[in-house]
């Protein structure tokens, strides 16, 4: 587990370096290695933030908190990703871990604007990333995890690149492809 905690106007502290590695240690001990987390202490004016990233086995977790207290903004934070630890745990439980089948590599890059005329259908950004086999409601899961309306995702049932995404009406939408013969 790798735990990295930053510090933005504010001065550096190892009391509260060492209570946000303690804590989040403990909540993030039933989630599978590898564990990469990245806490980021911030203060503006009264406002005490805690922001916490976590990347762990291909899902990523977020969770921000504010108050008048560092400590308070710590606690609150990690009670926030004890619960969506607690709630991907239960969701992996029902379902069971499976080995991933398959592995699909998506990617978008990023291109200098000096370097490529632009035009409306050019590609100005590219990112690599890689899609591990997940059913369609961990997909949903992860997309709230992540607080995102949409989610590209390899469906471990049909071993093809599926989108979910939330649809005006609140309900969720699956993009999958169809093989045209």
């Amino acid at each position: 587990m790798q735990i990295e905690v930053s510090f933005k106007h504010m001065e550096q502290s190892d009391p509260l370096r060492d209570y946000a590695t303690e804590k989040l240690e403990k909540v993030l001990k039933p989630l599978m290695e590898p564990i990469n987390a990245q806490v980021v202490l911030h203060v503006e004016k009264y406002r005490h933030i805690a922001k916490v990233t976590v990347h762990a086995n291909g899902i990523v977790i977020k969770g921000k908190e504010e108050t008048n207290d560092m400590y308070s903004s710590i606690d609150l934070v990690l009670d926030k990703l004890d619960r969506q630890v607690k709630k991907y745990r239960e969701k992996i439980g029902r379902h069971g871990d499976r080995e991933a089948v398959r592995e699909f590599r998506a990617s978008h890059s990023v291109f200098p604007e000096s370097d490529v005329e632009t035009s409306e259908s050019d590609v100005i950004k590219r990112k690599e990333i890689i899609l591990k086999p997940i059913n369609v409601d961990e997909a949903i899961m992860q997309m709230e995890l992540m607080n995102k309306n949409f989610l590209l995702f390899n469906n471990s049932q049909t071993n093809q690149l599926n989108v979910i995404y939330v649809r005006d009406d609140g309900h969720f939408g699956l993009i999958e492809p169809q093989v045209q013969e």
